[in-house]
């Protein structure tokens, strides 16, 4: 159990006792920018996580479920419950080949993808807005490789 933590005072803002753990901080950061995408992605009846598949299945008509698992690090039941979504929407269909299933965008879904776009440039000014566009690029990057790295620890 944490009792106290020490961590470097930064001027005009508050401290935190748990700042200085990963843990919270990027739980905290993770509250923050979902918040942000839920807001922008709500505009077009969608959640950030729909888009990342959609966008996907736009761009690589016929991707199987293991691959969008692969590049979205999500878990194979996770994909199969965005895209059963997605399907309710209209927005994917799937087909069988062989043992292989195979996810296509309908015209409704490959339609989205402008508006998909649109709310990906408001999450990122809104981001750069706060943080400042050098910091978000290094920040992501950091971000990233950090999960990367703790992935392959599994």
């Amino acid at each position: 159990m944490i009792n106290e933590i020490e961590t470097p005072a930064v001027a005009g803002q508050k401290d935190n006792r748990y700042s200085a753990c990963l843990l919270f901080s990027a739980n905290a950061l993770a509250r923050a920018i979902t918040a942000i995408g839920d807001e922008e992605f709500g505009r077009i009846g969608l959640s950030y996580s729909y888009a990342y598949l959609l966008c996907e299945v736009v761009d690589q008509p016929g991707v199987t479920p293991s691959k969008l698992s692969e590049t979205l690090f999500l878990t194979p039941s996770t994909i199969t419950r965005l895209v059963e979504k997605l399907e309710l929407k209209q927005l994917v269909r799937r087909e069988s080949e062989g043992k292989k299933t195979l996810i296509y965008p309908t015209e409704a879904g490959e339609a989205l993808r402008p508006a998909i776009a649109e709310a990906w440039g408001r999450v990122g000014a809104r981001y750069s807005s706060a943080i400042g566009p050098d910091d978000v690029c290094q920040l992501t990057q950091q971000v990233f490789k950090a999960a990367r790295s703790l992935d392959d620890l599994d």
